[in-house]
């Protein structure tokens, strides 16, 4: 069985895979370091602290390794694994993901793309677009352990920040960090 644990950085993908590896028995994989580690790169972006996936070296790799496998799998690509059995998006409140990033020491930029991500729903959509079943799960003040349950009983979740309206607030002042980057850029 493969299962996906997908999301937004800083939603809690390692903790929930270490944890649900660990209680069904399965191996674990994740992809981001997976990847670095196997070279399946063109190059380190300094702007956005990220590195540029080759992504078809990257579903390559990644097809031959899961292969036959009963394997829990943490990225925040799920496109780029061409098969699963379940496919679960963390979702966490984007008034508190902010804080987090910001915790990590992340540049403003990085932090607001990613929290602008979350909002959006960027990466639910994705998978989405990739897989027939997807289960988005809202992490926000739960526990791993109630997480865990909530992946093993398939309990799902609809979620749409943007209903919150301090939520569209949030959205606006990100937009704007993300544009005076570009500005900046565009200046040069």
């Amino acid at each position: 069985m493969i299962i996906i644990i997908t999301g937004t950085p800083g939603t809690g993908k390692s903790t929930i895979v270490d944890l649900l590896s660990k209680t069904l028995g399965y191996e674990k994989l994740h992809v981001s370091s997976f990847l670095i580690q196997n070279k399946v790169f063109s190059e380190y972006d300094e702007l956005h602290q990220s590195y540029i996936i080759d992504e078809e070296k990257a579903i390559q790799l990644l097809d031959e390794y899961i292969k036959a496998r009963n394997i829990v799998i943490e990225t925040i690509y799920p496109s780029l694994i061409s098969h699963a059995d379940k496919v679960i998006v963390l979702r966490k409140d984007p008034r508190l993901l902010y804080e987090e990033l910001r915790k990590r020491g992340w540049n403003e930029l990085k932090v607001a793309e990613n929290v602008m991500a979350e909002i959006l729903g960027v990466i639910s959509s994705e998978a989405k677009e990739y897989f027939t079943k997807v289960c988005e799960i809202n992490v926000t003040n739960r526990k791993p352990e109630e997480v865990v349950e909530r992946v093993l009983k398939e309990q799902c979740e609809e979620i749409d920040w943007l209903s919150i309206e301090e939520i569209g607030d949030l959205l606006i002042s990100l937009d704007k960090i993300i544009s005076s980057y570009e500005d900046s850029i565009s200046d040069e």
